[in-house]
């Protein structure tokens, strides 16, 4: 095939995963704001697009720079293993969504990056130095998101809540939560399309023989793409965060606690090139909120069931894209 043609079909099913990224992540921001009741639904939403399309613009791009170098030696990649790689991430993108699982789109990724790298190279086709700062960096960022919602929901209601009438403290939150969200569709933005547009800059380097470079319009084409996703909206999603992880709905209080742990988790990840996912720390995030009123109120089969998929999301992304590399190899690509 046109190395020209199949690089523009890459690039392709970047952006298409891009778009899959921002539909299965709307959630993140979006399910906290809708079930406080601090903005109508298709609001929520459409403040969630348009920040999801500013982030990649305002933070940087050194997570793009991590995904393009620390995951396959770029002297061994192709577009085939990319191709792959993207291929195993939607497929298990597709699956939790239907079964409402707030799963990692970063995570899935990665995995299958991994998959086709070893698919098609075997273990020096994956830079074990790069993904295990990658890995780490994934598995932290949860226990910073507990850790944080459940330290922001102890001082919200030691020194607010405790001070004023149940019904004055909800009226603020309503509406300063509305800041908290849109804070957290702008770090998902920036830490989220960047992973695409390290995969965008892979194709155009392997294509041209060039070392992978962040151009502008990269930057563009993906924040579009995410912002798309994103006001399509993955209501399945959205209902788990917002009705499943406690066994009461979640109060404005709590939503502006794990909207502000997760908004400020993602920028110091987007600021030093971690790749961590939005989707772990907001669900970690409301997990210590609802901790902060006891253990005893957290539906800990729907946490359990959440954690099962996080705990597959790699590998099963890894086999989809194995095989999606041996398919390819069938049909020539």
């Amino acid at each position: 095939m046109d190395p020209f043609l199949l690089m523009v079909i890459a690039i392709i099913v970047a952006l298409l995963f891009d778009v899959m990224n921002g539909f299965h992540d709307t959630a993140n921001a979006v399910a906290t704001v809708i079930y406080t009741k601090a903005l109508p639904p298709q609001v929520a939403i459409g403040m969630c697009a348009l920040m999801n399309m500013v982030g990649p613009f305002l933070l940087g791009t050194a997570v793009a720079k991590v995904i393009a170098t620390s995951i396959i030696p770029p002297e061994r990649l192709t577009i085939a293993i990319v191709i792959a790689g993207l291929m195993g991430a939607i497929i298990w993108d597709l699956i939790t969504w239907y079964y409402g699982l707030p799963v990692s789109s970063s995570h899935a990724l990665i995995g299958g990056l991994v998959g086709s790298g070893l698919a098609a190279i075997g273990i020096s086709g994956v830079k074990l130095g790069g993904l295990t700062n990658i890995v780490l960096a994934l598995f932290i960022s949860p226990v910073v998101g507990i850790a944080l919602g459940l330290a922001f929901m102890y001082l919200i209601g030691r020194f607010i809540i405790s001070r004023m009438s149940r019904e004055r403290a909800h009226s603020i939150f309503k509406r300063i939560q509305v800041l908290s969200s849109a804070a957290v569709s702008l770090t998902h933005g920036s830490n989220d399309a960047q992973k695409t547009m390290g995969i965008i800059a892979m194709f155009v380097a392997v294509t041209y023989n060039s070392t992978p470079v962040i151009e502008p319009w990269i930057v563009v084409a993906c924040a579009a793409a995410i912002g798309l996703g994103t006001a399509m909206g993955g209501w399945r999603i959205i209902r788990t965060l917002g009705e499943r992880i406690g066994k009461e709905e979640l109060s404005p209080s709590q939503g502006f606690a794990a909207e502000t742990a997760t908004a400020l988790t993602i920028a110091v990840g987007s600021h030093i090139g971690a790749p961590i996912s939005t989707t772990h720390v907001i669900s970690s995030s409301i997990v210590g909120t609802v901790m902060a009123g006891g253990t005893g109120v957290l539906n800990k089969e729907v946490v359990l069931n959440i954690l099962t998929a996080w705990v597959l999301t790699i590998p099963v992304a890894a086999v989809g894209a194995a095989i999606s590399y041996f398919a390819l190899k069938l049909v020539g690509i």
